[in-house]
């Protein structure tokens, strides 16, 4: 197996087009051979709120982002975005976590991807 792959999503989705990108591209990388870590930070993790509807790009998320059920692939989120803006009624696997555990992963990777 090749090294652990790090998708780390930091861009606001309601402004920029990378964050709907960078969940094409990590779909592509899952889909393969590869351990795939994706971590969603800032206001990244609006993507997996099914009730914000101005995310740009929208329908290009809306077409990429339900393979990541089939695929049982988690999101990282961080743990302070979740206090103030719960995802419960999410159907994605979801994990919070700390800064700490975010270093720890970043540590664990080979390979990165950072959008």
């Amino acid at each position: 197996m090749a090294d652990r792959i790090l998708v780390l999503i930091k861009s606001d989705p309601l402004k920029d087009h990378r964050p709907v990108e960078a969940v094409r591209i990590a779909l592509g990388l899952v889909s393969g051979e590869h351990a795939v870590t994706i971590i969603l930070l800032n206001q990244a993790p609006l993507l997996l709120d099914d009730t914000v509807e101005n995310i740009v790009d929208v329908d290009i998320l809306n077409k990429y982002l339900p393979s990541f059920k089939e695929l049982e692939q988690t999101f990282h989120v961080d743990e302070n975005f979740l206090r103030v803006h719960p995802l419960d009624d999410s159907d994605y696997l979801i994990e919070a976590v700390s800064s700490q555990k975010v270093a720890d992963l970043v540590q664990e990777s080979g390979r990165f991807f950072i959008f």
